[in-house]
């Protein structure tokens, strides 16, 4: 059953909870103006303003996100601010990852500072000491450590087809040389 108010804070919903308590049920959905969680989790949280620090949240949507220790599984915002936390999928227009960590995120503008992301893709990136796995991006400002960045695609190709023609030629000739002879 969905939790719907003005506004919502839950404080350590597992402090003084006995077995059977109803402190021991994490929200399950969560609908309000503005949700505060410290140490709490939620399955899904739809508000304008989420405010999180020590928390665990399965879906947010919300305008504006701003987190502390946490982490998210799939975060939908108009601007998402994260300090010390994760997020498995991340799609804004501002993305900022500070200390931490993100699977994939798809935003206007990306700002990463000594963070990790898989896969970024955004208009621009600003970053400070942060590696990517893919990085597509229009603008780059500041270093990036990343394996795949489109503006190296196109060498990054070429020698990936090089080797295989070098390899497949290699086999072609042993085989040839290796047949027995009549």
């Amino acid at each position: 059953m969905p939790y719907n108010s003005e506004s919502l804070a839950m404080d350590d919903p597992l402090k003084n909870a006995q077995p059977n308590d109803d402190a021991t049920r994490l929200a399950g959905e969560v609908t309000a103006q503005s949700a505060t969680l410290d140490r709490s989790a939620a399955g899904v949280i739809k508000t304008r303003v989420a405010q999180t620090s020590m928390s665990a949240i399965g879906s947010l949507q919300a305008e504006y996100v701003e987190a502390s220790l946490s982490a998210f599984n799939v975060a939908e915002a108009e601007a998402i601010y994260t300090r010390q936390s994760g997020v498995v999928a991340a799609r804004a227009q501002k993305v900022f990852v500070e200390n931490g960590g993100a699977g994939v995120a798809v935003a206007e503008t990306a700002e990463l500072k000594n963070s990790l992301a898989g896969v970024l893709v955004a208009n621009t990136v600003n970053t400070t000491g942060s590696r990517s796995l893919v990085l597509i991006a229009g603008n780059v400002n500041g270093p990036v450590e990343t394996v795949l960045d489109l503006r190296r695609t196109q060498s990054v190709l070429l020698a990936g087809l090089s080797a295989g023609l070098v390899v497949g030629l290699i086999f072609l000739l042993r085989s040839w040389f290796s047949r027995p002879r009549k």
